[in-house]
């Protein structure tokens, strides 16, 4: 599947999210390391959606890598 779609941790970002309860813990674990493997060599993270313009692309890149890492504290990966 080529399409945009929403993942476990888009529903629950923290712990205390009202949608964690949806997944079981094995889930969440893997949508963590996964989220933790797409780091890339710069620190941030690519967005997962064909962007309009490579300005646009850089500025969502921004808002991704700041969500990614809000998660990742949430669920004390770093």
């Amino acid at each position: 599947m080529t399409d945009y779609v929403k993942k476990p941790l888009d529903w629950a970002p923290t712990p205390e999210s009202w949608c964690r309860r949806l997944f079981d813990d094995r889930t969440i674990t893997v949508h963590l390391d996964a989220l933790i493997a797409r780091q890339q060599p710069d620190g941030g993270r690519s967005i997962s959606w064909p962007p309009l313009s490579p300005l646009v692309e850089l500025e969502w890149r921004g808002f991704v890598t700041v969500e990614a890492l809000k998660t990742l504290r949430a669920y004390h990966r770093v």
